[in-house]
């Protein structure tokens, strides 16, 4: 089991490390991650990823963006409905727009999943916002 997890080692600058232990199918939801893995990783010790903080915020960006990809991919595996899953995502995306009140969360999760090229998540909430923009809710 310990070859299916990887370590994302997110730099927090002066502060040190923060590190996210996740399941391979769950870190391969990012394209940048994927490439790492299928290119550069024989598997013969455990993979430890370190991010970036300038793209990557620490703590609860990361978790949230994990959450996604987390539930993406079991939902992949557990041939979850796709009606399932957009209303999961349109739950997912409004709590954490209204969670946020500066929105200033947001654009750093918005940020982690253009580096990270988590196509999903950008376009989920991307999509969202365009939304609450029309309504003036945003």
């Amino acid at each position: 089991m310990a070859a299916n997890i990887i370590t994302l080692r997110l730099c927090k600058g002066t502060e040190g490390f923060e590190d996210f232990q996740v399941e391979k199918m769950v870190a391969m939801e990012s394209e940048v991650i994927k490439n790492c893995i299928q290119h550069t990783h024989n598997w013969t010790e455990p993979l430890r990823l370190t991010l970036p903080s300038g793209h990557v915020k620490p703590g609860k960006v990361l978790k949230k963006v994990l959450e996604y990809c987390e539930y993406h991919a079991h939902a992949k595996s557990n041939s979850i409905s796709e009606e399932d899953v957009n209303i999961w995502d349109t739950d997912f995306a409004q709590n954490i727009i209204t969670a946020d009140k500066n929105r200033a969360s947001v654009c750093d999760i918005l940020q982690a999943a253009d580096f990270l090229i988590i196509d999903g998540l950008l376009n989920l909430l991307c999509i969202t916002i365009v939304k609450l923009l029309h309504r003036g809710r945003f």
